[in-house]
């Protein structure tokens, strides 16, 4: 309706019939011109918001309690010790993402993204690396987030001083690479260069910096029951030195815990799993019964890594509810430019025991001395800011 009466506005009037056209009859056709330059325009501003583009979109995703139930079953279960009850909810946080193979995204969505204040545009290859197949991700997502939970619960462990252990083994070996043909996959790692592997917590972190620093390599490994000793001159790739293998860790804990989520994938919700786990293990509830959610990718001795889709994350969690939101240290400035800070407080979390800390005193009402990030998202180790 609106193009038909834009049409009928600019339609040129009739004038009197001439031998010649007259200066007047040009001016007045200029109209036309004009109506068909606008139609001609509208056509090229429709085509480009619906072509598609390379670039997918990041938005709030659902959001868990990790100390509630999943699809009617516990989400978190502790068993093999003495276990209390919880009240309150510990939300772990998730982002949904459109866009990727098969799944396009048009340029009228990226422009409406631009304009939302909860939603990020991202090239395409932050994703989906060239090659990469939506199989590859999912797949990737999955193992990442199985491994997160193993050492959600090695770092909960840590926090509360109980004892495990945790044995190193090869998961592949790169094509000819300097471990090719001498190591397998399952291989357990034992030792290198004399330092002991097996039942050590930072086992890899140890391979990883002896490889570093060494220019030739004794791993001793075992394999079908036997041991042996096996030798290697590391390689270099983008200036690090590397003996290509990935490598897996299996751990042995004191309890056994068991996390029902389905179809979410990443390893973001670690410090999350680790309170809720530690929440179940100590009398009282850590939140008081109050709401908290956060996130943050975790290592076993409990420190607190970035992640992706901040922005969205503080969102989904505000507009759950939640009054308190936990942010890994790196993430503040994205948290603090996106946060509702009359809805809910921000701190700053750099290790587990931050983490918990910062939910006890929440939950006990003192917010004077919480970690908190600063307004302008500026890193500092400074509190009550």
């Amino acid at each position: 309706m609106q193009r038909k009466d834009y049409m009928t506005e600019n339609a040129p009037r009739a004038v009197p019939a001439s031998p010649e056209p007259t200066r007047g009859t040009r001016r007045r056709r200029t109209p036309r011109l004009a109506t068909t330059s606008g139609v001609l325009t509208y056509v090229f501003i429709a085509l480009a918001v619906l072509l598609p583009v390379p670039y997918m979109l990041q938005l709030p995703g659902p959001v868990f309690n990790t100390l509630g139930d999943y699809q009617g079953d516990p989400m978190i279960s502790v068993s093999g010790a003495e276990t209390y009850p919880t009240a309150g909810r510990i939300d772990m946080l998730t982002v949904a993402v459109s866009g990727g193979p098969g799944r396009d995204v048009f340029a009228s969505q990226a422009l409406g993204a631009l304009i939302s204040g909860d939603q990020t545009v991202v090239p395409t290859e932050a994703y989906y690396p060239l090659d990469t197949t939506r199989e590859d991700v999912t797949e990737s997502n999955a193992v990442e987030m199985s491994s997160s939970q193993d050492v959600a619960v090695a770092a909960a462990m840590e926090q509360m001083g109980k004892a495990y252990t945790v044995h190193l083994s090869v998961d592949e070996v790169v094509a000819d690479a300097p471990a090719q043909g001498k190591l397998r996959k399952g291989d357990r790692l034992i030792s290198v260069n004399g330092k002991k592997l097996d039942s050590d917590p930072e086992a890899a972190q140890i391979m990883s910096r002896t490889v570093q620093e060494s220019d030739s390599v004794e791993l001793g490994i075992e394999r079908d029951g036997k041991t042996k000793t096996i030798s290697l001159t590391p390689g270099t790739v983008d200036d690090r030195k590397a003996i290509g293998i990935t490598m897996k860790q299996d751990f042995e804990f004191p309890v056994d815990v068991e996390f029902n989520v389905d179809g979410v994938g990443g390893p973001s919700a670690g410090t999350m799993f680790a309170l809720a786990i530690i929440d179940e293990l100590t009398p009282g509830a850590m939140t008081g019964g109050k709401h908290v959610a956060g996130t943050g990718e975790i290592t076993p001795d409990g420190a607190v890594g970035p992640i992706g889709g901040a922005r969205q994350k503080v969102s989904a969690a505000t507009a759950k509810g939640a009054t308190l939101f936990l942010s890994p240290a790196d993430n503040c400035a994205e948290v603090m430019a996106a946060a509702d800070q009359s809805k809910i407080t921000v701190a700053r979390i750099d290790t587990l025991d931050d983490a918990q800390t910062t939910v006890e005193q929440y939950a006990a009402g003192n917010t004077s001395d919480l970690p908190k990030c600063p307004a302008d998202g500026a890193d500092n180790n400074e509190k009550g800011q």
